[in-house]
């Protein structure tokens, strides 16, 4: 039997392919109960995965939900590994670098070889810890209040601790990336601190697969041409690539597999 988080991520599959789905059904696709079923409705509803719908769930058109990092992690995790490695190219010896949380930062931090007298400050847990293995590599962390769910930390102390402290580079993994509401990430604290990195930081580095594009959560880190450079995947959509490209930012391109 599927454990709760596959299931629960299964329904959302489910309820965005089929457009809508009834509790009744759900039960017997899962062979669970119907009060099973709504219970995970009402989980999926609260996070903004799902609407219900009179005995049914239909998909969130709106805002995009936020995942835990273990879900983050099932993600196209093959396309991140890309990415990490992509952006990891991009650190030299000596660079001072922030590492923002989250999955595909993590992954920068494990695709980062033979660096020499790097200092590289992050907010999230995972990363600092795939970095301490890392000889060539001094760790600073921000401090601050832990997201439990995505392993970061902000709040007023992380940002306090920055604030005195400047860098050359910093990679941003981004929830959303639209050409409206630019970038954008679900937690108003996370994206505070996004904010103050940026402004911290020499030169702006996002990351973000071509799944990101045309999507938006709901606290803007920065408007849309605001980068220096974006590290994606060669599904990204065309407006987006000329667009930026317009506007100067560089875009550095992976190859994304069939």
């Amino acid at each position: 039997m599927k454990s709760a988080v596959e299931r629960r991520m299964e329904i959302v599959n489910v309820v965005n392919q089929d457009g809508k789905a009834r509790v009744e059904d759900l039960a017997a696709r899962f062979n669970v109960s119907s009060v099973t079923i709504r219970s995970d409705l009402s989980f999926l509803e609260k996070n903004g995965y799902v609407v219900r719908s009179h005995g049914a769930a239909i998909p969130n058109t709106g805002v995009i939900a936020e995942l835990t990092v273990h879900e983050k992690r099932r993600q196209n995790a093959g396309l991140k590994s890309l990415l990490g490695q992509a952006a990891a190219a991009l650190i030299e010896d000596g660079d001072t670098v922030i590492l923002d949380s989250g999955t595909t930062t993590r992954e920068i931090a494990a695709s980062l070889g033979n660096v020499e007298d790097v200092v590289v400050m992050t907010n999230g847990l995972d990363v600092a810890m795939e970095l301490s293995s890392k000889p060539g590599i001094e760790v600073l962390m921000t401090g601050g209040v832990l997201r439990k769910n995505a392993l970061s930390f902000s709040g007023s102390q992380a940002e306090n601790g920055l604030k005195n402290y400047r860098f050359d580079k910093v990679f941003l993994g981004v929830d959303g990336f639209d050409l409206r509401s630019g970038i954008t990430t679900h937690n108003e604290q996370e994206a505070s601190l996004n904010r103050l990195m940026c402004e911290i930081s020499e030169h702006v580095i996002a990351i973000a697969d071509s799944s990101k594009f045309g999507k938006r959560s709901c606290h803007m880190i920065r408007e849309f041409g605001q980068i220096d450079t974006l590290v994606t995947d060669s599904g990204i959509a065309e407006e987006y690539l000329q667009g930026l490209r317009d506007m100067k930012v560089k875009v550095i391109v992976v190859e994304k597999a069939d």
